[in-house]
């Protein structure tokens, strides 16, 4: 990662990082990338993927449909409502 990629990055993520701190950031990025680059390395062929890594499973509640909210209880304020729904101030023309 040299200093006009930083630069480019730099201007791209509206970031203003002082010289002095450039090649701790160039280091920084650099063992970042090659991080990356030892992941992608890894081999995954056949490997089927995984929503998490331990093997348990999440009981689910029934999908039973319960009883409607009430509106007229919980919109006692008729003054705030019309048919059913709040009234609120306009805000697009």
């Amino acid at each position: 990662m040299d200093k006009k990629t930083i630069d480019k990055l730099t201007f791209l993520s509206k970031l203003s990082i002082p010289e002095s701190d450039i090649d701790e950031l160039s280091t920084n990025l650099n063992n970042i990338l090659k991080l990356i680059g030892e992941i992608d390395a890894a081999p995954t062929d056949g490997m089927t993927p995984m929503a998490h890594p331990l093997a348990f499973s999440q009981p689910l509640r029934d999908d039973v449909s319960k009883k409607d909210i009430n509106r007229k209880e919980n919109q006692h304020d008729v003054s705030k409502t019309k048919d059913g729904y709040y009234i609120v101030p306009k805000i697009l023309d």
